[in-house]
């Protein structure tokens, strides 16, 4: 019986590139299993935009404090026991800066969609909330 040496031989070659694409982009993306890339600061400047209708102006404000938050948590190490402390504390300071730069309809947005840490209040029947514990259903007689 005759073999199809040609059709085996790039099957193989095929089979080669495919595992060394797979190989590249798994070493993209250094999050390791289940973590999310930290988003830049002009993401996240476009996505305040977007969300919360920014002015020109207050772009220009609150891209520094971005900046500066980034900065901050660049600095803080994975083996830093305070970690957890000191990223809340850096996110929370530059919480308090965009906030003093939003109007009262931009800040609540800004809160209602989880601000700087990007999870949603729970308000407005979101997923993940904290809400009423669910009712227990009537007892039938």
């Amino acid at each position: 019986m005759k073999t199809n040496k040609p059709g085996y031989a790039g099957a193989i070659a095929l089979s080669g590139l495919i595992a060394l694409a797979s190989a590249s982009v798994a070493q993209t993306n250094t999050g390791g299993p289940g973590k999310k890339q930290p988003m830049t600061t002009e993401a996240r400047l476009k996505q305040m935009t977007e969300q919360i209708g920014l002015k020109e102006d207050q772009q220009a404000k609150i891209k520094p404090i971005l900046e500066d938050l980034s900065k901050k948590r660049a600095a803080i190490t994975q083996d830093d026991p305070d970690r957890r402390a000191k990223m809340t504390a850096a996110t929370d300071e530059a919480t308090k800066k965009i906030e003093e730069v939003l109007t009262p309809e931009q800040k609540q947005k800004f809160q209602d969609n989880g601000g700087l840490r990007g999870r949603p209040s729970g308000k407005g029947g979101k997923k993940g909330g904290k809400g009423a514990p669910p009712s227990t259903p009537p007892t039938q007689q």
